[in-house]
């Protein structure tokens, strides 16, 4: 896997966790998850949780910050978890040798029937100087597919963007 591959799996993977299957630091799933806001209303009727205002979620290295998220449950668990704000971001170490991953964007949805990530509106994810930006990141985890929909531009063509330091197209070695 060369580098840009390996820098999609270990950024969009981070993402994952927001499903509470982290790929983080290993001592992250065993944390305790802390939700603040403003207000935290439950909807039985709806199957939904929302917390509104300066929301901070943490487990562990993880740490999503939005002005609202909100938490849809199926019979048994969490099936659609969506954070939103200008922006809602997302930050975690993946392993303890790695950069932080800084993810953000409008909205931040996590769809676990379909196990999907996706990323809308100024989607940005970044991690030690790489970057990828766009209009929509949509990350398929157990497919292990990533697909980056652009932002139009001034001639209204869209497009995504990647950048990836000079150093590390020189100190990393590829994958077979």
């Amino acid at each position: 896997m060369n580098n840009l591959g390996r820098f999609f799996q270990w950024s969009l993977l981070t993402l994952f966790v927001v499903a509470l299957h982290a790929h983080g630091l290993d001592s992250d799933r065993n944390q305790p998850i802390q939700i603040t806001a403003d207000v935290a209303v439950r909807d039985e009727g709806r199957g939904e949780t929302r917390y509104e205002g300066n929301v901070v979620l943490t487990q562990g290295s993880l740490r999503i910050s939005a002005d609202t998220l909100s938490i849809r449950h199926g019979a048994a668990e969490a099936d659609k978890i969506v954070a939103t704000g200008q922006p809602a971001t997302l930050v975690q170490q993946p392993t303890v040798d790695q950069a932080p991953v800084d993810a953000s964007a409008k909205r931040i949805e996590y769809i676990r029937s379909s196990d999907l990530v996706r990323l809308i509106d100024d989607a940005r994810i970044a991690q030690d100087g790489s970057t990828l930006s766009g209009n929509q990141i949509d990350y398929l985890v157990t497919q292990r597919t990533v697909r980056a929909a652009g932002t139009p531009g001034a001639e209204g063509a869209d497009r995504v963007e990647v950048v990836i330091p000079p150093e590390h197209l020189r100190s990393r070695q590829p994958d077979g």
